[in-house]
């Protein structure tokens, strides 16, 4: 029954744009239930009396998992296809979801929320970033921003709805109902994917020039894709995405506490999320089509120079209004880099094993995703303020978006 009605939903618009309302939902999955971790900080530090540098090595530790466990997750659905790795994913994540809402020590929401949380993330996130250029080639990047606006529909629902979740029924039932989320959410996504114009009978030539459009590659790493992953250009986006990404983590594993520190009060840091939220899904669409116009590159770059100078600036904020006002310059930029991360690679590195370079540079993120949220809350409990970790961290995104541009100017004239 559902192939079948996959099959007359091709017949009547082309197919890719429903994979891409798979992806959205993917996107959602992921990081509306990770990025509402920041939401249980109080809660969490009072039921386990941790301070923040432990308690953000939690999240540090999930975000990490989500990307070095999306290697494996890359190499999986390039060989066996994106809807049975978002299914075991999906299960994954929901068993870790739930273990974490019943955890009695800090122990146990480590190896919940963290490992098991983190691993079921990772191949949501592959199949919900990496899909796309397989599917759309003339209009990749606003097809890619429109299904990466999954981030920004799920920082929108997810986090408030737990919040007033946590003051109603106490916040281990608010942390099942995630659970029970994010669980229809990747339900949603196996129903709708497809990994092959051929498995739905849509057709190629409607995006593809020639008609030909890039399936999931055969098993194995081809020599084409090996020399990506050994390339000076393909390690310079490595570091560029480390760096770029530092203040992102800082920001959203933090942006509650700092909002009550900096005397803002914490409904307003929680309502930066949603601002956060919103922004991103908006500016998206209109990111993606101009991506499409002036280059996908050039605009991740510029994108990953404001989230670098939002967050180096964001200290100088002294009421709500201009806090508010800072997350939404940091959340435009945000939503030029997560909307075009693997149109990207495509556009330097082509189609070849996308996955696995996907995968593969999405370490970069397990690297400054393990290290910056924890650092930057024991930089707070050493130096009495945010301010100095988030001028550190906003100075380094703006190198981050140096390294990429020059990966670009390498893969041109190589």
């Amino acid at each position: 029954m559902v192939p079948a009605l996959r099959r007359r939903l091709a017949g009547r618009v082309y197919y890719g744009w429903v994979v891409v309302g798979a992806c959205l939902l993917a996107a959602m999955a992921v990081y509306g239930t990770s990025y509402t971790f920041s939401v249980f900080y109080d809660s969490l530090v009072e039921q386990f009396g941790v301070g923040r540098g432990p308690l953000a090595f939690v999240f540090g530790l999930q975000t990490a998992l989500i990307y070095v466990g999306g290697v494996a997750a890359g190499r999986a659905t390039d060989r066996y296809g994106g809807r049975r790795v978002a299914a075991v994913s999906g299960i994954v994540l929901v068993v870790g979801l739930g273990w974490a809402a019943l955890a009695r020590s800090y122990l146990e929401l480590l190896v919940a929320f963290g490992v098991l949380g983190g691993l079921g993330m990772a191949g949501l996130y592959v199949v919900g970033y990496a899909t796309v250029p397989r599917w759309f080639e003339r209009r990749r990047g606003t097809a890619s921003a429109l299904a990466a606006a999954g981030t920004g529909i799920g920082l929108v629902t997810l986090p408030g709805v737990a919040d007033r979740l946590i003051t109603t029924v106490g916040w281990r039932s608010a942390l099942l109902a995630v659970a029970g989320g994010a669980g229809f959410l990747a339900l949603a996504v196996v129903l709708l994917f497809a990994d092959r114009h051929a498995d739905v009978g849509a057709d190629p030539a409607v995006e593809f020039e020639g008609g030909v459009g890039t399936a999931p590659s055969s098993p194995g790493i081809t020599d084409g894709t090996r020399g990506t992953l050994r390339s000076v250009p393909f390690l310079l986006v490595f570091v560029g995405w480390t760096f770029a990404y530092a203040p992102i983590y800082v920001l959203v594993s933090h942006v509650v506490p700092y909002s009550t520190d900096a005397g803002f009060g914490r409904s307003t840091g929680v309502f930066a999320i949603t601002v956060l939220g919103i922004t991103i899904v908006l500016a998206r669409l209109g990111v993606g089509a101009l991506s499409d116009r002036i280059g996908r590159v050039t605009t991740f770059v510029a994108s990953a120079g404001l989230i670098g100078a939002a967050l180096l600036a964001l200290p100088l904020a002294t009421t709500p209004g201009t806090f508010l006002a800072g997350v939404v310059v940091f959340a435009v930029g945000y939503s030029g880099t997560g909307g075009l991360l693997s149109p990207v690679l495509a556009d330097l590195f082509g189609n070849e094993g996308l996955s696995t370079v996907f995968g593969a540079a999405s370490l970069a993120f397990a690297l400054t995703g393990l290290l910056a949220p924890p650092l930057a809350g024991f930089w707070f409990e050493a130096a009495g303020s945010y301010a100095p970790a988030f001028r550190a961290f906003g100075a380094l995104g703006i190198v981050g978006a140096c390294c990429v541009l020059l990966a670009a100017r390498l893969t041109r004239t190589g």
